[in-house]
């Protein structure tokens, strides 16, 4: 059993890895995202035919039930006003086929991740995977283009930026709480990689969710000693010094106009699609306009984006029982992040902030290193209550 379950931990590691190249890695033409995903499809189901117990949060199970089976069940009021056939609008049959992946895939992600050590390489396994998306995303820049903002091609920059950015809570637990130093190690170098490959892409949304990827760090500078408070400043000053000098002023410009953006802008004329959603929500409050159908909805302002924001998006085609919904997953990591013990709670609450301001100028709402966000914060939280259970448990035996 647990020969099989280690197995199973191999292919779920090797599936986060692939997860944030999404296809930029190929076996034999195939994306090793997908091989992987049937890798540990494979192995957890032979793991639960081998007598192994379901694992996992109830609350978290039955929100995200709840969530999935609502976006699925919007399919069948789907409306499509505008015959708007092209590559970027997907249709309501793909996004079943992706909701039902990431739900199997959460829930079998519990059945393997049973340790610290465990966690810690789920964490590692990110990391590196980020380390790759970073690998694809340098290795065609060139500084002294007339882009302000670089990208891969076929990828969106806001999303790759939020992608390295969900990795900087990571990278500070292994480096602050990992045993392993080569774990460790990895956390430290992670930083000043993924800090350039955010700065390049020129993302504001990549820019502020950095910074709130080192609020974690705030406990823990508190309590240091003085001279390794220098020592953390002066290594981070050394970082930002380093980065800014390599990434060409007028990309350093827009990021570091985000405050102004915010107040005075229109954030890249996201407002404009929010205000013309708004008029669509009005018209079908409750229940949306079905699953998928945003964009051909939004189309007839002769808009042609996304909604830029997961829970306009949500409202859009579920509606407010949609939104609300996708709320409660939310609240319940936010509660299960309560758990944790404090030093390492703000760690893991920065991984949430990150997943949740991120959505407000992206709609990433399926997208799957998203729900890794929440699902390893609810396995921390899960771990740190196993130990107390099973205490509990013996003393009452013994009584």
């Amino acid at each position: 059993m647990e020969s099989i379950r280690k197995l199973a931990l191999l292919c779920l590691l090797l599936f986060i890895f692939a997860v944030p190249t999404d296809g930029l890695w190929t076996i034999a033409g195939l994306a090793l995202v997908k091989i992987s995903g049937l890798l540990l499809f494979g192995m957890v189901a032979l793991l639960i035919i081998s007598g192994d117990s379901m694992r996992g949060s109830p609350w978290f199970f039955i929100t995200m039930t709840a969530y999935i089976c609502w976006m699925l069940f919007s399919f069948l009021w789907t409306w499509m006003p505008v015959n708007y056939e092209t590559s970027l609008a997907i249709n309501s049959e793909q996004s079943i086929k992706e909701y039902l992946y990431l739900f199997m895939a959460v829930l079998l992600a519990f059945q393997v991740v049973r340790t610290e050590q465990d966690l810690n390489l789920a964490f590692a396994a990110y990391l590196l995977g980020a380390i790759g998306l970073t690998y694809f995303l340098v290795r065609g820049y060139d500084p002294n283009s007339t882009t302000v903002r670089h990208e891969i091609r076929g990828f969106d920059a806001n999303e790759t930026s939020l992608q390295l950015s969900l990795g900087l809570p990571m990278a500070l637990y292994l480096l602050l709480l990992a045993k392993s130093w080569l774990l460790r190690g990895l956390g430290l170098v992670y930083i000043p990689i993924v800090l350039f490959g955010i700065f390049i892409t020129g993302s504001r949304t990549g820019f502020i969710t950095a910074l709130l990827g080192f609020i974690g760090l705030i406990p823990w500078f508190w309590r240091t000693k003085f001279i390794w408070k220098l020592v953390g400043l002066g290594f981070f000053v050394v970082i930002a010094l380093g980065v800014t000098s390599m990434v060409p002023q007028k990309t350093l410009d827009r990021l570091f106009s985000s405050g102004t953006e915010l107040s005075q802008g229109t954030l890249s004329s996201r407002s404009i699609t929010w205000s013309r959603a708004w008029l669509e929500i009005n018209e079908a409050p409750f229940f949306g306009n079905g699953l998928s159908s945003f964009r051909r909805v939004i189309n007839k302002y002769n808009i042609d984006y996304t909604a830029h924001n997961s829970y306009i998006a949500i409202m859009v085609e579920q509606g407010i029982v949609g939104l609300l919904t996708y709320l409660a997953v939310i609240i319940t990591v936010l509660l299960q992040a309560f758990k944790i013990p404090t030093e390492q709670r703000l760690l893991m609450l920065s991984l949430l902030f990150i997943a949740i301001a991120g959505q407000f100028t992206l709609t990433l709402n399926g997208r799957m290193f998203i729900w890794f966000a929440y699902l390893f914060i609810v396995i921390k939280a899960n771990l740190e209550y196993q130990p107390q259970q099973i205490n509990q448990n013996y003393q009452l035996r013994l009584a």
